[in-house]
């Protein structure tokens, strides 16, 4: 069942099969900064808004990893099976306004599944960032990896 009309995400919620609807939607529900919506929705486009959200959290929705045994260009990712924790592999380093290797922003992350779906995975936050090269041997790759760390299951974060 598709998560619609909600007014939160919660980890497994099923959003859709197209990035940029999912976008849409929920920068309609969340508020989220509706002209970003362009980087969404087709091959090429980066399947990411930087600080999007209005608590300033970037989007991510992960169209390659091992959880459709997917491989893209020059990004791989890695999502643990208990889903606490999102590797990110960069080929090289980049520094322009769509693929930014310093940029650190907390994100919202839905992955897509092995039937094409996209599911809410939770809000992660960057940990760390490789400074050095370095051979990725689920990437079959050598290059730099960011690691993300789920810090909630739920979006927005409920404020005790």
């Amino acid at each position: 069942m598709e998560n619609i009309g909600k007014t939160s995400l919660y980890r497994g919620d099923l959003c859709g099969t197209n990035s940029k609807d999912i976008y849409e939607k929920y920068a309609e529900i969340f508020g989220w900064d509706i002209g970003q919506k362009s980087q969404f929705g087709q091959m090429g486009q980066p399947l990411y808004a930087r600080s999007a959200t209005p608590e300033g959290y970037s989007v991510w929705c992960i169209a390659y990893s091992n959880l459709n045994g997917a491989k893209g260009g020059h990004w791989n990712n890695e999502i643990s099976k208990d889903k606490q924790e999102i590797k990110e592999f960069w080929e090289n380093c980049t520094y322009d306004h769509l693929h930014d290797f310093s940029e650190m922003t907390t994100r919202v992350v839905f992955a897509k599944e092995k039937d094409g779906k996209y599911k809410f995975l939770g809000v992660y936050k960057c940990v760390s960032r490789a400074e050095r090269r370095e051979t990725v041997e689920w990437a079959d790759a050598y290059g730099y990896l960011k690691t993300y760390r789920c810090i909630s299951k739920e979006y927005p974060i409920p404020q005790d």
